[in-house]
């Protein structure tokens, strides 16, 4: 049997089991089906800032922000780790940590759409009250690009390890190449509760971002988007934005 079919097997069957947690919009982003080049390393630096809360509390503005730190192991494998920031009236303090395998689906397969899994398992801390939490999360992400069009589908199950509850909360981009270096679009973002037992919509979260990508050099890539909560109890206003440097290590010959 293909060597990169029982990997990318064995990775699926693993996390089945697992549990995860939401990251309370430390990263908003939508993943692509890719892998980092092997022997290259992607630093990424998300920034999410909170201009109106929710309904209920719209004074809510925390600023969050998280280093995110990649490299391929393979071609079909990446290793990455998540470090947490949580500032709120001008305080910031570590909220955890994630670490993060994924595998692709090898391109000989001949698939008509990209696959690949992504999971995440580590420690969340409460900024008020201090408590940890373990965790992890299983991002299945299936994507396509039909010439200037792509779209990414990320139905993401989480579960928290204090309530015990598997959670849903999808996420969709679309983008539109509107030049060789900017894409524009729109990203989704939801959480609609137990994954058996959904909540009530208007207890759902739900967020549209329009989003903007550059690639203006071919070892930076940035993205910014702005988005506005659907529902009561969704943030209404969110401005996010990250930033990437990709370090090629391959030896030079």
């Amino acid at each position: 049997m293909n060597k990169n079919l029982v990997a990318f097997l064995i990775l699926l069957l693993s996390l089945v089991n697992l549990k995860a947690f939401s990251q309370d919009a430390n990263e908003i982003q939508v993943y692509g089906s890719a892998t980092t080049p092997v022997r290259t390393t992607m630093i990424e630096l998300h920034s999410n800032y909170t201009v109106y809360g929710p309904k209920l509390n719209e004074q809510y503005h925390p600023f969050l922000q998280t280093l995110e730190v990649t490299t391929g192991i393979s071609e079909n494998f990446e290793f990455g780790f998540y470090v947490f920031t949580y500032n709120l009236n001008g305080k910031t303090v570590y909220t955890g940590s994630n670490i993060r395998p994924r595998v692709k689906a090898p391109d000989d397969w001949g698939l008509p759409i990209g696959m690949s899994l992504s999971s995440e398992i580590g420690c969340s801390i409460d900024p008020f009250t201090k408590d940890n939490d373990w965790g992890a999360e299983v991002r299945p992400i299936f994507d396509k690009t039909m010439g200037s069009h792509y779209l990414s589908f990320n139905p993401n199950v989480g579960v928290s390890f204090t309530n015990k509850e598997y959670l849903f909360e999808p996420n969709v981009k679309y983008a539109y190449s509107a030049s060789p270096k900017a894409n524009i679009g729109f990203e989704y973002y939801g959480n609609t509760g137990k994954i058996f037992n959904p909540v009530k919509l208007p207890n759902q979260e739900h967020q549209l971002f329009l989003a903007l990508d550059l690639f203006l050099h071919p070892l930076y890539e940035f993205n910014f988007g702005i988005g506005k909560g659907i529902t009561d109890v969704s943030n209404g206003l969110t401005l996010k934005c990250y930033v990437g440097r990709r370090i090629n290590w391959k030896s030079k010959k």
